[in-house]
């Protein structure tokens, strides 16, 4: 039925999805929110790479299903274990950052996100807000996504 060993199969599946989730936590967070040409770019190439990574030499439909339920038991395992941990929660997610605080830009959390402040200012527009210096609170959330407060 099985053209390569389960264990193969499994082994490979289990240490691509568990590398790419290491490196996916140590990307900046604004990069799971907005897509930038080149962040797309790396995402298809990793794509590719990632599925010969864990295919190689299988073209069976047993071994390539049983390869994507790995996949998605891992993922199910992590989402899991995010919901039921604080600990590892703690470890498997990051935490929102703070990048504006009563009007002023927080450049040092701006530098550690890799956002520019360009595109701090596109994303305050893009919520009706044209100045900085009226919010309360810009949070870069763990989604990617800026939540602000506006100063009363």
């Amino acid at each position: 039925m099985f053209e390569k060993p389960i264990w193969e199969i499994l082994l490979r599946a289990t240490a691509v999805y568990l590398i790419l989730a290491v490196f996916v936590r140590i990307l900046p967070k604004r990069n799971a929110g907005s897509l930038s040409p080149n962040d797309l770019i790396a995402l298809v190439v990793i794509g590719g790479l990632t599925a010969d990574a864990i295919s190689v030499g299988a073209e069976s439909t047993p071994d390539l299903l049983l390869m994507v339920g790995v996949v998605f038991a891992w993922d199910y395992g992590f989402n899991w274990l995010e919901y039921r941990s604080p600990r590892f929660r703690k470890i498997a997610q990051d935490s929102p950052t703070l990048l504006i605080y009563n009007g002023r830009i927080l450049r040092e959390n701006l530098r550690r996100e890799l956002m520019t402040e360009e595109e701090l200012a596109a994303s305050l527009r893009k919520q009706g807000i044209d100045d900085p210096a009226k919010v309360k609170q810009a949070i870069l959330e763990v989604d990617g996504h800026l939540s602000t407060i506006r100063l009363d």
